[in-house]
């Protein structure tokens, strides 16, 4: 199967803090599919930074769950 080439007109996002070099990461590999990258994005940008719940708690959490699955965050 050939390799699908990233869209480098695509801006990935930057995140700040804990894990932050995993996230960077995972947009990068997702960036080979835009569509699904800007998708994901949306997504997460939603549920980090939206609702009543602080961002740094939303983040604490998001740390605690992978330490409780064993899973490098």
């Amino acid at each position: 199967m050939p390799r699908i080439q990233p869209d480098d007109s695509v801006q990935l996002p930057t995140f700040a803090g804990a894990g932050s070099s995993t996230m960077t990461t995972l947009f990068q590999t997702m960036a080979h599919r835009p569509d699904i990258m800007q998708s994901s994005m949306q997504l997460v940008e939603a549920a980090m930074r939206g609702g009543t719940v602080e961002s740094q708690l939303k983040e604490l959490l998001a740390i605690r769950v992978s330490q409780v699955n064993s899973c490098f965050y």
